[in-house]
C-alpha cells in the first residue's frame, strides 16, 4: 500500500499549515518535528535499504543535497551509525513560495544494528548523486564456515 501526497496550491492560511504539519507528522516516517510537536529530538532520519551476502552487508541511503564533509559514519562491532547535517537556505531577499522540507541546518541520525560483526577497517562509503552506498565486510570470525567431520573407526575414547 502506498500513500501519495499531492497539493494543488501552496498553503496560505495558518489552519491549512497546521493540517499539513499534522498530516506530514502522521504519515511521513522519515521526518521529525521540532519542540512544538511535544518534544521530539529535532533529528531527521534517512530512508535506507540494507542487504546481506555471505561476506558482507550493504546499505544504500537516500541523502540528496548533503556535503560529504558533514557526514559522519561510525561502525562498532555490529552497529552502523550515520550522522550529518543538511544545510539549505533560500537566497537573501528571496520570498519562499513553496517549502516541503525544513530550511536551515537539519540534523539527521540513523543507527542500524546488523546481524554480525563488521570488519571496520574494510568498510567503504561512496556518496554519488545523492545516494550514500556502504560496503561493510563481515569480520572473519562472524562469517559462517563449513566444519568437516573426521571419520574414525574403533573406539571413541
Amino acid at each position: 500500500m502506498s500513500i501519495e501526497l499531492w497539493r494543488t496550491r501552496p498553503a496560505t492560511n495558518p489552519l491549512s499549515q497546521v493540517l499539513d504539519r499534522l498530516f506530514e507528522q502522521s504519515f511521513a516516517p522519515f521526518t521529525a518535528g521540532g519542540s512544538a510537536d511535544g518534544g521530539s529530538t529535532g533529528y531527521q532520519s534517512l530512508p535506507v535499504n540494507v542487504w546481506e551476502t555471505e561476506d558482507a552487508y550493504y546499505a544504500a541511503l537516500m541523502a540528496p543535497g548533503l556535503d560529504e564533509q558533514t557526514i559522519d559514519l561510525t561502525v562498532h562491532e555490529d552497529t552502523l551509525a550515520i550522522e550529518g547535517t543538511l544545510a539549505f537556505q533560500a537566497p537573501d531577499g528571496a520570498k519562499v513560495v513553496w517549502q516541503e522540507f525544513n530550511p536551515g541546518p537539519a540534523k539527521f541520525r540513523r543507527s542500524l544494528r546488523l546481524g554480525a560483526s563488521v570488519d571496520a577497517s574494510k568498510v567503504e562509503a561512496v556518496y554519488r548523486n545523492g545516494l550514500l552506498v556502504l560496503t561493510m565486510p563481515k569480520a572473519e570470525y562472524a562469517k559462517p564456515r563449513q566444519i568437516h567431520l573426521k571419520v574414525t573407526s574403533g573406539d571413541t575414547k
